[in-house]
């Protein structure tokens, strides 16, 4: 975590997207795991029953660990599906992967007949990112799906990520909403 705060948006993008490229998938995998495993230890996590989860791009943090545990522990699972024509996102309840289909960025998404909730109903919106600040600042890819999903929610938002995704601060704008609580593979920021 360095602070780089002369660098725009398009700046950050590219020197996370650098930063990526020095782990092999592995590592990432790893990563991706030893996150998940910091996210169960967490007391609200533990009680939480209506969840938002997403499915990760191939170089961003997977959760899918956590999704499978939590059928087992009869935790509600939702995951987001893409709207590209007024840059939305809903969410569907899944019962399990097998029916998942590529959306619109060929991430699985949920079957639209599903079960959807709005935002506003979860206990915990898992949300990914690009980059994140100390101050729980996001970017995101520049498509503003999630700033929208998070304006005006009071549930709980956490942010996942590498450690190398992380910021001193970040060249935020209005639009631009935070999250509640940053879980990377070595700490929780702002832990609640």
């Amino acid at each position: 975590m360095k602070n780089f705060p002369f660098l725009s948006k398009i700046q950050i993008r590219k020197l996370v997207f650098q930063r990526k490229r020095e782990y092999n998938s592995e590592i990432l995998k790893s990563f991706s795991f030893q996150i998940c495993k910091n996210i169960e230890k967490l007391s609200f996590y533990k009680k939480a029953k209506l969840i938002a989860f997403y499915f990760a791009k191939t170089d961003e943090v997977s959760l899918e660990y956590l999704i499978g545990k939590a059928f087992l522990e009869n935790k509600k699972v939702f995951l987001p599906k893409t709207w590209l024509k007024d840059k939305s996102l809903t969410f569907h309840q899944i019962f399990s992967f097998a029916y998942l289909k590529p959306g619109p960025y060929g991430l699985l998404e949920p079957p639209i007949e599903n079960p959807q909730l709005p935002p506003e109903s979860f206990d915990i919106i898992f949300v990914p990112g690009l980059a994140f600040d100390l101050d729980k600042g996001r970017i995101g890819y520049g498509g503003g799906f999630y700033d929208k999903v998070l304006k005006n929610i009071q549930t709980l938002k956490i942010g996942v990520a590498f450690s190398f995704q992380i910021f001193e601060k970040l060249p935020l704008e209005f639009h631009d909403q935070k999250v509640d609580i940053i879980v990377t593979e070595e700490k929780i920021i702002n832990g609640i």
